[in-house]
């Protein structure tokens, strides 16, 4: 199945939102607890808590950074 161009952003911003949860969730977790049985016990709640706050802060901050960068990005002069 290959998305549309339509669904691509939406794809990539979910899936980038659930990496960067996953990791900095098992990043955070441990500096604080040992890697054992309880370990994925205590980490599956932040991560889906996690996932819960930035899939969408991902769709509300993305088109506002890229309107940001875009306004802020000198546009090379074409020569005729």
């Amino acid at each position: 199945m290959k998305l549309t161009q339509k669904q691509a952003p939406a794809a990539f911003v979910i899936f980038v939102s659930i990496a960067t949860t996953a990791i900095l969730s098992f990043g955070i977790l441990c500096t604080h607890h040992r890697i054992d049985r309880e370990f994925f016990t205590l980490w599956r709640p932040d991560f889906i808590t996690g996932c819960l706050i930035s899939i969408p802060t991902g769709f509300i901050l993305n088109p506002l950074i890229r309107k940001f960068i875009d306004r802020h990005t000198e546009i090379p002069k074409t020569k005729v």
